[in-house]
């Protein structure tokens, strides 16, 4: 019966102590959430700069495409190939989808622009 007894206690202190590190962990990222905006600055994700880079990029890329501006476009669309690539590697799992559709538009504005 003692036994069980301590078992009880010693779990419920887990309990309490688990509780209270979740608690301290919340109050602090609020307590610095709180300061970045009283400061204007923000705390952001670092991929996030870097996904608007890879999008610019495709963007840029397609308009100059559209243009018929087939050189120029390749400066953009190697770019957006080097941020997805980064991306992939920041972010393990996601944007493989993106980097290889950036990929067949590169290799095909290579095709396309060696032919013109």
């Amino acid at each position: 019966m003692d036994d069980l007894l301590m078992k009880l206690v010693s779990a419920a202190i887990t309990g309490g102590l688990i509780a209270l590190v979740g608690y301290a962990s919340v109050a602090r990222r609020r307590r610095q959430v709180a300061r970045a905006e009283a400061t204007g600055t923000s705390i952001e994700d670092p991929t996030q700069a870097l996904l608007g880079h890879a999008e610019q990029a495709d963007r840029a890329r397609d308009e100059l495409t559209t243009q018929g501006r087939l050189a120029e476009a390749l400066g953009p669309a190697q770019e957006a190939v080097d941020h997805w690539t980064a991306l992939t590697q920041a972010r393990v799992g996601r944007f493989q989808g993106e980097r290889q559709a950036a990929l067949l538009r590169l290799q095909e504005l290579r095709t396309r622009a060696g032919s013109a």
